[in-house]
């Protein structure tokens, strides 16, 4: 499947650093992604856990908690802890390795009880990096059960969640094109794991079946182009209201609007393809789509989900998530109708971005070819690119990350720095494309920790136009003022609610994304989709 946005188990051995709280499977065009364990999944690539450990969270003093890791039977060349404190900022920090109780542990200060932890940890096992599940602890609660997750083939044990939940929720779908599209014409395709290495896909009825590549002939399967598909979506008309089953890891749902989507299923059943949108050949060219990217496993993972459009834009949602128990009440995404959007977007930006403007969708400048190499835009960030690293060359780096202080300068074009004085990192200078895209020198294979850390950092300042004063990285009031900025980032964020977006892959860097996570692992009472035009 060479031309489609392959999910499969495979891994691919790239991945950024910064996971956050994205969602998706692979947003990035012909990358191959594994999923082999529940959890929140990184922007575009990257691996889930494969393999065994233990942690927890505990009160160590009056106003600390310590979060600890333990690999069992293996070693980890480095593990990360993300995480955020009562739904504040998240905090994206280098655990340390102590060998007297064989662990890594990192302590989080200044607490108050009943304060409650949502973390998750990114760990290296045999030089590729994994993600693990989400987890939460309440500080002032007595000590939470260490949760083992088995390596894969093995069963996850289920912690007893609090409550009387049986895990499920509904998910409400809603029409609000105004009348141009009718129920019939609204199609929803929800694909995830409910078991680590297996796709399944969503029935309205609420059961997940896993996906079946025999199904492209089955009766009242798709035809497009002479090819057949697997009919994996229902509409509107079918169902409007669906209960999500306890847990679907890595989960897009697709949206459609007037056709379904087609997509091939990998010969084995190991994965499927998504729509390729730069490629004008692609069966769902022609076909208006968007998507909403979630991930929850009752009990073990809290709820999270966002819409995006670090790829394109197809058309207006909104998600609303809601949990009583926890008073959490949020609603993200766009409001204004898909012809507000298209006239403001072609006013809002920028020459270099008007071209992104087309019938189906506005692509993103890294998924657009005229941003890439050979294109007419592939330089447009490049001379911001080398202002910065001009001017770090003459005057010193230094920059607050992750509670790490990163400080440095550029000696023969690469930036040298250290980590709270300590060791010796290198981060290479990017190109254009590598800014937009979050990826070469920013993200990729051989970088190390403290190296991802900064070049996802970086990859946000840029992108947002503050990379030549790191006192600006974290405050939004700077953002898009400077000269030189991605203008489709930009307008996102002025046309979204609360100004949350995810425009683009590190748009989760300062809490910036459209991402909503409950506080804890039982289920939603309601997930909200608004289906705009």
């Amino acid at each position: 499947m060479p031309d489609h946005d392959v999910h499969s188990t495979a891994h691919s051995g790239t991945f950024p650093l910064h996971r956050g709280v994205t969602l998706v499977a692979c947003s990035c065009l012909f990358i191959v992604c594994a999923i082999l364990a529940f959890g929140v999944l990184g922007r575009g690539q990257g691996a889930h856990a494969a393999s065994s450990f233990s942690q927890g969270a505990n009160s160590t003093g009056a106003n600390q908690a310590q979060l600890w890791f333990q690999p069992s039977g293996w070693t980890a060349g480095y593990v990360i802890t993300h995480y955020t404190v009562s739904g504040g900022g998240q905090q994206n920090v280098n655990m340390a390795y102590n060998s007297s109780t064989s662990r890594w542990e990192y302590t989080i200060g200044g607490l108050n009880t009943g304060n409650v932890i949502s973390y998750s940890f990114t760990y290296q096992q045999s030089g590729l990096q994994y993600d693990t599940g989400a987890y939460s602890y309440t500080f002032g609660s007595s000590v939470p059960t260490p949760t083992p997750t088995p390596g894969n083939g093995g069963v996850t044990p289920t912690p007893t969640p609090s409550g009387t939940h049986n895990g499920t929720f509904p998910l409400t779908l809603q029409n609000n094109t105004r009348g141009v599209w009718a129920n019939n014409q609204i199609y929803i395709m929800v694909l995830g794991q409910a078991t680590p290495g297996q796709w399944s896909y969503l029935q309205p009825n609420g059961t997940l079946v896993h996906i079946n590549h025999l199904d492209a002939n089955a009766p009242n399967h798709l035809t497009k182009n002479g090819i057949n598909y697997a009919n994996m979506a229902f509409t509107l008309a079918q169902a409007s209201t669906v209960t999500m089953p306890t847990a679907i890891a890595g989960a897009r749902m697709y949206i459609s609007l007037g056709s379904p989507m087609y997509i091939p299923i990998a010969p084995d059943d190991s994965g499927w393809g998504g729509p390729n949108i730069a490629n004008p050949n692609d069966p769902n060219a022609n076909v208006y789509f968007d998507w909403y990217e979630l991930t929850y496993q009752y009990g073990v993972t809290a709820f999270g989900g966002n819409t995006t459009q670090v790829d394109m834009f197809g058309f207006p949602m909104t998600a609303r998530l809601q949990q009583a128990s926890s008073g959490y009440d949020q609603t993200v995404g766009i409001t204004l109708t898909r012809d507000q959007v298209y006239s403001r977007y072609s006013t809002a930006v920028g020459s270099a971005f008007t071209g992104l403007s087309t019938p189906y969708r506005i692509l993103a400048p890294k998924s657009s070819p005229v941003f890439a190499s050979g294109g007419s835009q592939a330089n447009y960030m490049q001379a911001y690119i080398d202002q910065t690293w001009s001017y770090y060359t003459t005057n010193p780096f230094n920059a607050n990350i992750g509670g790490g202080t990163f400080a440095g300068r550029v000696v023969n074009g690469q930036l040298q720095f250290t980590v709270n004085g300590a060791g010796s990192f290198v981060l290479n200078k990017p190109t254009s494309s590598d800014a937009l895209a979050c990826s070469g020198a920013l993200a990729s294979n051989g970088m190390n920790t403290q190296e991802l850390q900064l070049g996802a950092s970086f990859c946000a300042a840029f992108n947002r136009g503050v990379a030549l004063n790191t006192a600006n990285w974290n405050t939004p009031a700077t953002y898009y003022t400077n000269s030189i900025h991605n203008d489709y980032a930009m307008f996102w964020h002025q046309v979204s609610i609360n100004n949350k977006a995810y425009g683009f892959p590190y748009d989760d860097v300062n809490s910036q994304s459209s991402v909503t996570i409950l506080p804890d692992a039982n289920p939603p009472d309601n997930l909200t989709i608004g289906i705009g035009w």
